[in-house]
């Protein structure tokens, strides 16, 4: 069904008022223009203020995108007005305290502002975690709090209580009761919403902002998830489906076994944990010391053709029955690109200074079938590869489309995340990084995966040769390659 446009007409209801085209309206258009100008002059200038405020955001808001109607509780939702808006802002700035007060303490216990107060809460959790029985003391224990501190502030402790020893304190706690004959020292506590023009208003309208702000962040973080679960990519919400339905039923038998009690000791714990001040940097300083090195930029690659195996055996699953009947194979073509110095990086791009354009008329050109760019007997030029066509005796599978060989096994030192793999001038001293033209890379090539190594106990730290600038310019990383791969069945 699609949803309700947006026009004057609806958006009078919405707000309460009748449509300009209703009878109504039209009786009472019809009334205004035969009633005396004094009679229309008798109108209150509230009412009018109110009608203008009315028409100016009906016409304010006719082009807005209508939306469907979410719920069938909006008919008993009052109207929108003005004026009900800014009673209601009003009223909650000055009555949004308390909402403030716990988000500001739970805020400070997670982010260990008061240490001991946080390990405090870490002890209540561990208890409550391992002894779920005890959550039906938690709302009579918070009653016996609040009653506790009202009663401190209807109360307050004279000197002389507060000189007492623990054992005077203790007798007089048990063996007398003063409480029901003693005089209030104070008055008490009421509830008082904060007026215009005090401090406490504006601290209110300022913690207002930045929840507006939270809700604004989170909406962001949570909006790319949406390509996920909306199927604009039919494979790639097909596996998650299918993760979802396998997860579920292995849950459903693994749930018994699981120890809910620990588990939620450890989550809660861990929640705690994760916010000190310490475990941060300690986090990031142990994550750079285990990605740096030789060792770690190998695991990195070996990852990265796992899951490179891993999606093209699930990809390779999905091809009808028809295509491995007949037989298929992958057709490859390589992207060549050269270093262009001098331009400026802009729009965010990465890759800005790399371009097949920029390739030397010597050379190989932007699209070739070898790796080394000159293996292929074709002589005539690739202009892209959506140009490029099957050999004879062979078509392009149906719905597949060129796709990049992330975990390039093609090389021999592997390829960096986007897929390059990265040469000098001449297309010799092959990395999987940009050395010497990207400030980040080390400044001189190595080999990552050379056959036969045998150097497992090498100091993973001894990356020396990677970053001593003794590399000249012209041997810089100027040129790259990647490799494209496709489908191609046999025609029948």
């Amino acid at each position: 069904m699609a949803p309700e446009p947006v026009t004057t007409e609806n958006l009078a209801q919405l707000v309460g008022a009748p449509s300009p085209t209703s009878p109504a309206s039209e009786t009472k258009d019809e009334r205004e223009s035969i009633s005396p100008k004094s009679a229309r002059s008798s109108t209150s200038l509230s009412r009018r203020a109110s009608a203008s405020m009315h028409s100016m955001i009906i016409g304010s808001m006719v082009n807005v995108k209508g939306e469907p109607p979410r719920l069938p509780t909006e008919k008993r939702k009052p109207p929108l007005s003005l004026a009900t808006t800014s009673v209601n802002f009003r009223g909650f700035v000055q009555k949004s305290g308390p909402v403030f007060y716990f988000q500001d303490n739970v805020e400070s216990t997670l982010m260990w502002d008061d240490w001991p107060w946080t390990v405090m809460w870490m002890g209540i959790w561990a208890v409550l975690s391992l002894n779920p029985r005890l959550l039906f003391c938690v709302p009579p224990a918070i009653l016996v709090t609040i009653l506790c501190n009202t009663y401190f502030i209807r109360f307050p402790q004279t000197q002389v209580e507060r000189d007492a020893s623990p054992g005077d304190a203790l007798r007089a706690s048990l063996f007398f009761s003063p409480i029901l004959n003693e005089e209030p020292r104070h008055a008490p506590i009421e509830p008082r919403p904060v007026t215009e023009g005090e401090m406490q208003y504006f601290y209110n309208m300022r913690d207002i902002q930045n929840m507006m702000r939270l809700v604004i962040d989170g909406y962001d973080h949570i909006a790319p998830l949406v390509k996920y679960l909306n199927w604009s990519s039919v494979p790639r919400t097909l596996r998650l489906l299918q993760a979802a339905v396998a997860a579920m039923v292995l849950m459903f038998f693994l749930g018994p076994y699981i120890p809910v009690r620990l588990t939620l000791f450890l989550v809660g714990e861990g929640v705690l944990l994760m916010n000190h001040p310490w475990v941060k940097p300690t986090a990031e300083a142990v994550h750079k010391h285990l990605n740096s090195g030789r060792a770690a930029q190998k695991r990195i690659l070996r990852k990265r053709q796992l899951t490179q195996r891993i999606s093209d055996l699930l990809d390779e699953d999905r091809l009808p029955e028809s295509v491995w009947e007949r037989g298929w194979r992958d057709v490859e073509l390589f992207e060549n690109q050269r270093f262009r110095p001098g331009k400026k990086r802009g729009g965010g791009e990465k890759d800005a200074n790399w371009s097949g354009n920029a390739l030397q008329s010597s050379e190989r050109q932007a699209w070739t079938h070898g790796s080394d760019g000159y293996a292929s007997d074709k002589e005539a030029p690739i202009q892209n590869k959506q140009s490029l066509r099957p050999d004879e005796g062979w078509e392009w599978i149906d719905g597949d489309d060129w796709r990049i060989d992330w975990g390039g096994l093609w090389s021999t030192v592997g390829v960096d995340e986007n897929g390059f793999l990265y040469t000098d001038n001449s297309w010799q001293n092959p990395a999987p990084y940009a050395y010497g033209t990207d400030p980040k890379a080390p400044k001189a090539p190595a080999r990552l995966l050379d056959e036969g190594d045998a150097d497992d106990d090498e100091d993973d730290d001894d990356t020396d040769a990677l970053d001593d600038d003794i590399v000249p310019p012209k041997y810089f990383a100027v040129t790259r390659r990647r490799r494209w791969l496709r489908r191609a069945v046999k025609v029948a």
